[in-house]
């Protein structure tokens, strides 16, 4: 029997994939061993919704911008590789699979000094930090786009793409439209703004909002954090079209702060369009099923430009790209009718199913298993 643990953490791009390959690695394996270890409660929520047994460890962020934080994470980072050492003495895994991040690095060095094998998956087609040292660690890379081996050594990648759970591809469109109480004559427009949320998708969205429900019905998700601000607006402006537009608000408009994985799953069944950022698992997941989307990637200002680089792969594969720079309400429309044009609609999604790697899971837990 194996005994494979399994770490993650932060946001739904790190922890999402890992969930999937658990998943994979219960049905090839019923009998394995999984152990799981990571950083706060989004990580703890998924894990034991999965079933396995979960263990929090303290983790410092790696910045790569100015914050009060840096002074205090790096005592962050040596705690969690002190409860990293005591976790991986009294489970002894067989080996350990990292999802990258910053949540990664106690546990992977703590595996390294314990002699255990190292295994990691790189989301995004340019490695972040904690990767391109768990790297020099692991006995083997899972890269999601050809173009990152080149930041490893070589021999040491394997092309697999980003794990999506099949969960959230088995949606049914006509249920799913139910489930949000919208209309099956009119297109849908699902704004899917990661686990945390997009301050100018958010904005975007809600400058377009009088002519988008004109046009379309939206399902948007604006991310907890953000719930507040987005819903004061839209409150608002219902207010101010209380003798017009107001009332197609109401009729046409869904605000979510989060999805479950169940929501989410019905959210993609009832889209036409999905706009989204530029994260390796909202791309592999709209590639798996073949929806026509708008990328809006987080600026190379606010990141080390990663997704960028990964909408820039997909948009190859027909996709659209607007640099947040680029986003205005104008814009956005014109590109969604645009998509919805039957030839064109019916072109990109075809093309963009080739760029889907729906087996990622499987050869990551069957390399693991063997």
């Amino acid at each position: 029997m194996k005994r494979i643990l399994l770490v993650g953490g932060g946001t739904g791009g790190h922890v999402f994939p890992l969930v999937a390959v658990a998943e994979a690695l219960k049905q090839l394996d019923p009998s394995v061993d999984l152990v799981a270890l990571g950083e706060g409660p989004f990580m703890g929520q998924a894990i034991a919704g999965a079933g396995i047994p979960y263990h929090s460890i303290l983790a410092g962020k790696m910045r790569r911008y100015f914050s009060f934080w840096n002074i205090l994470d790096p005592f962050k980072t040596l705690i969690g590789f002190v409860q990293s050492l005591w976790w991986l003495w009294f489970y002894m895994p067989d080996m350990v699979f990292c999802k990258g991040g910053y949540v990664s690095f106690p546990p992977a060095l703590a595996a390294k000094l314990y002699f255990i094998p190292i295994y990691t998956h790189e989301s995004d087609s340019t490695p972040g930090a904690a990767n391109s040292i768990i790297g020099k660690l692991a006995k083997m890379v899972f890269i999601s786009f050809e173009s990152t081996a080149k930041f490893f050594k070589e021999g040491k990648t394997k092309l697999v793409g980003n794990p999506v759970r099949p969960a959230l591809l088995n949606g049914n469109h006509d249920a799913a439209l139910q489930s949000f109480n919208l209309r099956a004559d009119k297109k849908t427009i699902f704004v899917a703004g990661g686990s945390l949320g997009s301050k100018h998708i958010n904005e975007a969205i809600l400058e377009s909002l009088v002519q988008l429900v004109q046009q379309f019905q939206v399902i948007h998700q604006c991310g907890q954090s953000q719930l507040a601000d987005v819903q004061s607006v839209v409150e608002k402006t219902e207010k101010e079209g209380e003798a017009s537009y107001g009332a197609v608000i109401k009729d046409n408009y869904r605000l979510y702060p989060f999805l479950t994985a169940e929501q989410m799953a019905m959210a993609y069944a009832a889209a036409d369009v999905v706009i989204s950022r530029g994260g390796s698992s909202a791309i592999f997941e709209l590639a798996a099923l073949g929806t026509p989307a708008i990328i809006i990637p987080l600026s190379t200002q606010a990141s080390r430009g990663d997704q960028v680089y990964n909408a820039a792969e997909f948009q190859k594969f027909g996709a659209v790209m607007i640099e947040e720079s680029n986003l205005t309400s104008h814009i956005l429309i014109n590109q969604i009718e645009e998509l919805l044009q039957p030839a064109k609609y019916q072109q990109v999604s075809q093309s963009i199913k080739q760029f889907a790697k729906p087996e990622a899971a499987n050869i990551i837990a069957n390399t693991l298993l063997s």
